[in-house]
């Protein structure tokens, strides 16, 4: 307990990069006052704790870190930075500190759950009160099931099923405090674990700051490429919540137009990050009065997209490496490393796929509707296993998050739940001539000229009756091995 009576709260932040609608925070601060951390974390021996961060995430991570430890310090709330094992450095704060309690925001991925429930049991029996929050997500996991199930697995009758509920009320930043005392400060930094922010190594390209190999796949290409096109922060994202109605009008019509900037909100990262909740996201759509009710409903449909691709990722905790739908075990996937660095790289021959992978390289971000295209083409046309395809967004993404990155990759792989039929294989060139017809999109980020462009890689007829051939194999695999009992 602090020296001036009151109790005092460790909050740790995780991927809630915010101080509004932040009911951890708000917690704490109705207690008493409260020092924040936030960790770079190393999984321990057993796998426990969240998937490290790609490179574009560890390079927004940095950035959004910066404006929240200003706009904590606003509020008189030191925010301290550590790399390591998570649970070493919390009960070691909690204890050097004197701490009443510990309060977070809750994961839902497996690996990280696990690792939560083992810091809440640590921390318990040392006489520290834990608390976990919601904040992420509008419907937790275990609270939404058909009669027949423990959890939904088509998009369809979960919405129905949730999307009515009552989320609560957005909650407001939390009032200021009294400055802690510099003998308390000193304390915590006596840490070996805690560092400044620069030393976290979110820009070195490390995997915890502490010199391993590199995570990324690539160099660090973000300072002359994805730093340009974002501004990574609490701040940005308020101005890009109050500007909402501006993103979601004519959202029906242009949401599937890649080379219109104005298609889709781009609000991702900020929700990947926690800059945003989806409750304040849900609320500002509901309530502004400029839209119409298809925008409106079509817009807030994809935001229980996302909740619903964390409602799989609770029930399937190995969703990341393998399929939903087990008979894709059996699955012919060919090894072709020249043709996974051809789609990397953009250089397949096809336009639209090219222009798409340059946009994520350059930005951090590609359009949602050429995120399908270019999936189909490396699991369909190229045959390349699906994880290859979600490993190198986890990496250039600045929105990749531990749920929608995988689920949405085995959707276009027909390996997903509620996923596309398998035979339904996206032609770049169909895609190119529906939805950028001008080649508007292609001309935007097309790194080569039509006199210098690579030969397509693949016949795409052919390679489509390749990719059907071979889900007739894992079929008929399947069942052969069906009627012989093979397990």
């Amino acid at each position: 307990m602090s020296t001036s009576g009151e109790d005092l709260t460790l909050v740790w932040f995780r991927d809630d990069l915010r101080v509004a609608d932040h009911e951890a925070l708000t917690a704490a601060r109705a207690d008493g006052r409260v020092i924040a951390v936030w960790i770079r974390e190393t999984r321990d021996e057993e796998g426990l704790g969240p998937r490290p961060l790609g490179g574009a995430c560890r390079w927004w991570a940095h950035e959004s870190l910066t404006v929240l430890h200003e706009e904590l310090s606003d509020l008189g709330i030191p925010l301290l930075f550590a790399a390591g094992r998570a649970e070493a450095i919390i009960v070691q704060l909690a204890s050097s500190l004197g701490v009443t309690a510990v309060r977070w925001t809750r994961r839902y991925a497996s690996a990280s759950r696990a690792l939560d429930g083992q810091i809440k049991t640590v921390l318990s029996d040392q006489g520290f009160a834990v608390h976990s929050h919601t904040g992420s997500l509008l419907v937790e996991p275990w609270t939404a099931a058909p009669q027949s199930s423990d959890h939904y697995k088509v998009f369809t009758p979960f919405w129905k099923a949730v999307a009515g509920r009552d989320v609560g009320d957005v909650l407001p930043k939390p009032h200021g405090q009294s400055p802690l005392s510099q003998t308390l400060l000193s304390r915590a930094r006596e840490c070996p674990a805690v560092v400044e922010l620069d030393g976290l190594g979110l820009l070195d390209g490390t995997e915890t700051g502490a010199g391993e190999a590199a995570a990324a796949s690539g160099p660090r290409w973000w300072q002359d490429t994805i730093a340009g096109h974002w501004s990574p922060g609490l701040r940005a994202a308020a101005d890009q919540l109050d500007d909402l109605s501006a993103s979601i009008d004519g959202y029906t019509t242009s949401k599937d137009v890649p080379s219109d900037a104005a298609s889709t909100s781009r609000l991702s990262p900020r929700l990947r990050h926690g800059e945003l909740s989806p409750r304040q996201l849900l609320q500002a759509a509901r309530t502004t009065s400029s839209l119409t009710q298809d925008d409106r409903a079509a817009w807030i449909r994809q935001l229980y997209w996302r909740e619903f691709s964390w409602h799989l990722t609770y029930h399937y905790p190995q969703i990341d490496s393998a399929p939903i739908r087990p008979e894709f075990q059996n699955f012919p996937y060919e090894d072709d490393d020249e043709a996974l660095a051809h789609w990397r790289s953009g250089t397949t021959g096809y336009p639209l796929i090219d222009a798409g992978m340059a946009q994520l390289w350059q930005t951090g971000w590609m359009h949602n509707r050429i995120r399908m295209v270019t999936a189909s083409f490396l699991t369909k046309n190229l045959l390349q296993h699906w994880w290859h395809g979600e490993q190198w967004f986890w990496d250039t993404l600045v929105d990749a998050d531990e749920a929608n990155n995988p689920v949405s990759w085995q959707w276009v792989a027909g390996s997903g739940a509620d996923a596309a039929p398998y035979f339904r294989v996206f032609n770049p060139e169909r895609q190119r001539e529906r939805f950028d017809p001008d080649d508007a999109y292609i001309d935007d980020w097309l790194p080569y000229t039509s006199e210098a462009a690579p030969p397509p890689l693949v016949d795409l007829r052919q390679s489509r009756q390749a990719a059907l051939s071979a889900y007739d194999h894992m079929k008929n695999r399947s069942t052969t091995r069906d009627n012989s009992g093979g397990s």
